[in-house]
Parts: structure tokens; C-alpha cells; sequence
């Protein structure tokens, strides 16, 4: 019975903390420059990968809402996204999210920004369809190889564009144009999905498998 109590002490305290974390937080992109050298590579199968919360202050948002409101969903939006690209990161290595002050000397960390954020309409996705009302999400990534430095990346990609030239940092790779990580197609204009939601999951998928080579 001890031993129970302990394990639920410890499972509470991890989503406590984990909550604090992504409430806490609203920007988390630490970028600053690229590593100078094309030759440092990421160091394959890390014990650990973290995740900054990405950041929500830049961006073009298009999501009808404004003031307060606006605010509480980029938040919200954050939250969740950070949920979801932890799982599926989860596939590759023990992931957890991690504050930028008190980053550990092993691991990658994984940060990056919303660039673009549109939530089209519902009601022409499903009353026209052909593309009308779709909706757009697009990120940049920073991914930190925290044995070599916390604050110079190096690997950068973006999600949700079709032109893999785009793509910039020592090590960085891409796919063919007009195709995502995973071989689907993408537009500038429709972006992933036909819905946020969808978005995320496919951003995160996408990041998984740009990440996947280098392990």
C-alpha cells in the first residue's frame, strides 16, 4: 500500500508539473542563431527528448477572436499542441516538456514558433468543399542538441510548406517539393488538413518524421 500511494504521489506530481509548465509559459521559441559549422551534426539516440512550449507571440493568427479571448486560445492552442507533439514523440525517445531556464547537458530539446494559424470556416468546408474554407497551420522548428549548445540550433524546418528549400541548419533535410515529411501532398493554400485539430496531429507527425533519420 505504501508503495501505491508513492506511485500515485509521483504520477499527480509529473501532471502538476507538467500543467504548470504549459500554462506557465506562453512563448519558449529560445532560438538565437544556427551552429556555425555544417559539420556538428545532431548525436544520434538521445535519452531524452524535451519540448519548449512553441511560441504563440509571432505569427499570423486568423481564428475569429480577438482581445482576451485571442489570447486564451493561442494559450489553449499551445497547451494542446504541446500534448500532442509529446506523444508522438514519445515514439522516438522518453519525451517530456522542460523549462528553457534549467535545461540538462544530454538530450534534445525541441522548440519552435507559429508562423501561421488559420481556422478557415466549418460551415464552407462542409457545405461547398473543394478546397473552400480550409483551414492553415504552419510552424518553424529549432531542434538544440543540449551536449553541444542551449542556445545555437542545429536542425530548422518548416511544417505545412511545400518547397523543402525553406529548410535551413547543419544537418537539416526536407522533402520533395510540394509533399510533406510523410509523402502527402501540401498547399500554401489549404495547409494539412481540413481542421485544426487534424493539423496538429499531422504538424506533430510531420516533426516525428523529420526528427526520425537523425536517431
Amino acid at each position: 500500500m505504501p508503495r501505491l500511494l508513492a506511485l500515485i504521489a509521483s504520477v499527480a506530481f509529473m501532471a502538476v508539473a507538467t500543467t504548470m509548465f504549459l500554462t506557465g509559459c506562453s512563448t519558449g521559441s529560445i532560438h538565437t542563431a544556427p551552429m556555425p559549422s555544417s559539420t556538428v551534426k545532431l548525436t544520434p539516440n538521445p535519452p531524452h527528448i524535451y519540448i519548449a512550449p512553441f511560441d504563440i507571440t509571432t505569427g499570423k493568427w486568423l481564428v475569429g477572436r480577438d482581445g482576451v479571448q485571442l489570447v486564451n486560445f493561442k494559450k489553449d492552442f499551445q497547451t494542446n499542441f504541446a500534448h500532442v507533439l509529446q506523444d508522438r514523440l514519445m515514439k522516438l525517445a522518453p519525451t517530456e516538456p522542460r523549462w528553457t531556464d534549467d535545461l540538462p547537458d544530454h538530450g534534445w530539446l525541441v522548440a519552435g514558433d507559429f508562423t501561421t494559424v488559420f481556422q478557415g470556416s466549418r460551415a464552407l468546408r462542409t457545405l461547398v468543399g473543394g478546397g473552400a474554407g480550409e483551414t492553415t497551420m504552419q510552424t518553424t522548428v529549432y531542434v538544440y542538441d543540449l551536449s553541444i549548445s542551449k542556445t545555437q540550433y542545429l536542425l530548422s524546418f518548416r511544417t505545412g510548406v511545400p518547397d523543402s528549400k525553406q529548410d535551413t541548419g547543419a544537418g537539416s533535410g526536407g522533402a520533395p517539393a510540394g509533399l510533406s515529411a510523410l509523402g502527402e501532398p501540401v498547399s500554401t493554400l489549404s495547409g494539412l488538413g481540413s481542421g485544426l485539430k487534424l493539423d496538429t496531429t499531422r504538424t506533430c507527425r510531420e516533426i516525428a518524421a523529420q526528427l526520425a533519420p537523425y536517431l
